[in-house]
């Protein structure tokens, strides 16, 4: 955009200064409509330019659509399109029944820093336990070198559909976990997040509505703001979705995709039976809907309700990895994609990388065909187990929610604290979780409760260290402050 309303906004527009916004926004339009281009468009352009130029600060709130329009002499849908353009931009949030705010950019993020105090007890992220890898790499490494054909092989260009040696085997030893997928429509990512990201690049566009739970994984917020998505969040109970609150979505959103975890669901630890997977799976063919089932949580559990794409392998686009127990720097991961989706994505890993790495997808193979996949995941549950056992005792009558064989529990805050208190008061102490606030899709409510991911810590003393100052904190009530 041009200069010509470089006046647009001299004071901010919260709440007390609405009406110098609409003045100074009045001043501004009659210079915007000498330029070509649509309306909204140009609206949104002068509303981002005095965003990104720090006029419009963080948390500002934005005139109600109506009284915008009223001034403006357009019309309430040319302001609803120019909001909805500058929010896929990432720049405001709508907030139900709040109205539209300039986005804070300063918040909590969910950016994974290795880079801790020694002090701190880490309970944000969700890593697998700690243990010595050295020997089975070793292994793993040295049988792959043993025959220069077979490594030189693997350090040629290959397929973006992967070897499909390699395919055979990483299904064939999924099958031993429950998984019934086909070598021929299995493509290798390099982790979940990416195979996540494949699919949102290769089928949907900008300003399209993806379907979420209404607590869900920060990586997706994430993505959905890079790929300029509108998540619209479908309500939950302890089982995970409703299939009538994702009825009533489709038929307001009319989506193409529904993000769903079934399995051990980030954060809420809910497992999905199968009664209630046949039900979302019937709303999802009703609607013709694909069901993306990120089932990186679920190689974990060693019992579990049969996975989503064993019940329709036409709805569902299956996405998992190694990540949580075999290597998560290994970054081996993986999709299966119905057959009408299959050639589309596996052009999009050409276009976007030619190729997962072939040396990287040998040496999970190898892994898992030495016996060290099955292993390590024997070791992670057992680990897992004893440091659930701890959660669950020391912080009994809190109403913790966590599952069999997950990593993290979810913590509701006692009404006597504020989310920001209980938050500051723990890093005070020297514990990290993560906030709800991460979880919710922008715009929609935040609920008082917090991550806990207690596969993190080196080892059981952090840990029990950790819980018990956790503990003691629910215990307490917080000091309160005034100010005039």
């Amino acid at each position: 955009m041009s200069c010509n309303y470089q006046t647009l906004w001299t004071l901010t527009p919260d709440q007390k200064d609405v009406k110098g916004f609409i003045v100074t926004m009045t001043i501004a339009i009659n210079a915007l409509k000498t330029e070509k281009g649509p309306l909204y468009r140009q609206i949104a352009d002068a509303l981002a330019e005095q965003i990104n130029a720090g006029l419009l600060l963080p948390g500002s709130k934005l005139p109600t659509h109506r009284r915008l329009a009223d001034q403006l002499h357009v019309t309430v849908g040319t302001i609803t399109r120019a909001y909805g353009e500058v929010e896929r931009r990432g720049l405001v949030e709508a907030r139900v029944g709040a109205g539209t705010y300039v986005r804070d950019h300063r918040k909590a993020n969910w950016v994974f820093s290795n880079d801790l105090d020694n002090s701190q007890c880490e309970l944000g992220f969700n890593i697998p336990p700690s243990f010595d890898r050295s020997q089975m790499m070793q292994q793993a490494m040295s049988a792959l070198t043993e025959d220069p054909r077979q490594i030189n092989h693997l350090l040629l260009y290959h397929s973006a559909a992967g070897i499909a040696e390699h395919r055979e085997t990483m299904v064939g030893w999924l099958s031993t976990l429950g998984l019934k997928l086909s070598s021929d429509r299995l493509l290798f990512t390099s982790g979940a997040q990416n195979a996540t990201q494949l699919v949102l690049s290769a089928f949907s566009r900008a300003g399209d509505n993806l379907l979420v739970e209404n607590l869900t994984y920060p990586g997706l917020i994430s993505l959905a703001r890079q790929q300029q998505l509108t998540l619209k969040p479908v309500a939950m109970d302890d089982q995970g979705l409703l299939p009538e609150a994702l009825d009533n979505a489709c038929r307001q959103y009319q989506p193409r995709f529904l993000y769903s975890m079934p399995t051990l669901q980030n954060p809420t630890t809910a497992v999905m039976g199968l009664q209630r997977r046949q039900e979302i799976l019937d709303v999802c063919r009703q609607h013709n809907v694909y069901l993306i089932e990120d089932d990186v949580n679920g190689l974990l559990p060693e019992h579990r309700p049969e996975a989503m794409v064993n019940l329709d392998q036409e709805h569902v686009i299956y996405v998992g990895a190694l990540s949580k127990f075999l290597a998560p720097g290994l970054r081996v991961g993986y999709v299966h994609a119905p057959e009408a989706l299959y050639k589309q994505l596996m052009s999009t890993i050409q276009n976007q990388c030619w190729m997962v790495s072939p040396l990287l997808t040998g040496l999970a193979c190898q892994l898992i065909e030495q016996g060290s996949a099955d292993q390590t995941l024997h070791y992670i549950r057992q680990d897992i187990r004893q440091r659930r056992q701890l959660v669950c005792s020391l912080l009994a009558d809190t109403g913790i929610q966590t599952a069999e064989d997950c990593f993290h529990a979810w913590l509701p805050v006692p009404e006597a604290w504020s989310l920001s208190d209980f938050l500051a008061a723990l890093k005070t102490e020297g514990i990290a979780v993560k906030s709800a606030e991460l979880f919710v899709p922008p715009g929609y409510a935040i609920p008082p409760a917090v991550r806990l991911s207690f596969s993190a810590p080196d080892n059981l003393d952090t840990l029990t260290s950790g819980l018990k100052t956790i503990k003691s904190l629910l215990a307490t009530q917080p000091v309160a402050e005034f100010s005039l």
